[in-house]
């Protein structure tokens, strides 16, 4: 699959609850928040991805966790995300909440697809 370049529409966080009326299977008990992405292509085309984490209250997010599982390689994908994007160099101090309005209108690359396609993360 080809990647091609996308720009970011739309960013925002929310609640998990605020998206779901029950936690989706495969969600810990401390992934309690989503960031929704929606980029589109120069075709028109829309791709949304939906990372998962847990936001703290000054704005920033652990990017480890105390399980090993599924909730830290969803995190690590966030932070691999915002570092090959060049969104937050210290992603340990980035403050989400605040600057997470910088991201529209990014470049970043998607791996288009019939169905519906992804963000690439490398």
């Amino acid at each position: 699959m080809e990647k091609v370049k996308a720009v970011i529409e739309e960013v925002s966080i929310h609640k998990i609850y605020d998206l779901f009326s029950s936690k989706p299977g495969g969600l810990k008990f401390n992934d309690t928040d989503a960031i929704v992405v929606t980029a589109k292509t120069q075709d028109g085309n829309r791709i949304t991805h939906t990372f998962y984490f847990c936001l703290k209250p000054d704005g920033t997010f652990n990017q480890e966790t105390i399980s090993r599982d599924g909730s830290r390689a969803r995190r690590q994908r966030l932070v691999s995300f915002l570092k090959y994007y060049g969104i937050a160099g210290n992603v340990k101090e980035y403050n989400i909440k605040e600057r997470i309005g910088e991201w529209k209108g990014k470049t970043i690359e998607v791996l288009p697809s019939e169905k519906d396609g992804s963000i690439y993360i490398p």
